[in-house]
């Protein structure tokens, strides 16, 4: 795993939650007046219940009912290939277990930042320590320095919204080459 020297901080920006609670607000509820029978192009299917009236959204499915003829007996559907695609997407095993970002502090300090994958398919739960040191193993090889020092480490895990990441962090102190 390579790091980036970082410059500058992360910039992030984050919608206020009122704002979003309004176009959550806006989408839910006025969905039933931005839309009447004659401008829906039969995309709603209209129908009524015990509870009045119901609609269902679309009213044909998304994903058409097709399929892949591989060999003369064995077929894959339209439906199993989007969810291999989209499952692909999300485990994706070829990338690297960790991330990373260095940054320098001063002239002989070094911060290392590290966050795991978030489905990880091949384990690698206790690998962060192994994973910091050789990153500050590269940082020395790459600076000509003798040798490093760990300042601080920590490990942990961050919730999110859709599952906790684990991650890892950490000082490091270098000392230079002997002239």
């Amino acid at each position: 795993m390579k790091l980036q020297v970082i410059r500058a901080g992360r910039l992030t920006t984050k919608l206020p939650t009122k704002l979003a609670t309004a176009l959550a607000t806006t989408l839910v509820c006025g969905c039933t007046s931005l839309i009447d029978k004659g401008q829906d192009i039969g995309l709603i299917q209209r129908g009524t219940n015990s509870h009045g009236t119901s609609y269902t959204l679309p009213s044909a499915p998304l994903v058409p009912n097709a399929s892949l003829q591989l060999t003369p007996s064995l077929s894959i559907s339209l439906e199993t290939m989007l969810i291999g695609v989209a499952a692909y997407y999300f485990i994706d095993p070829f990338a690297p277990n960790w991330q990373g970002e260095m940054r320098r502090l001063s002239d002989d300090t070094y911060s290392i930042s590290m966050r795991a994958k978030r489905f990880r398919s091949t384990g690698g739960d206790g690998e962060s320590g192994k994973v910091f040191r050789r990153n500050a193993d590269e940082i020395v090889r790459s600076g000509g320095y003798a040798g490093y020092s760990i300042v601080s480490y920590t490990e942990g895990i961050e919730s999110e919204l859709l599952g906790a990441v684990r991650v890892c962090e950490g000082v490091i102190q270098v000392s230079r080459k002997a002239p």
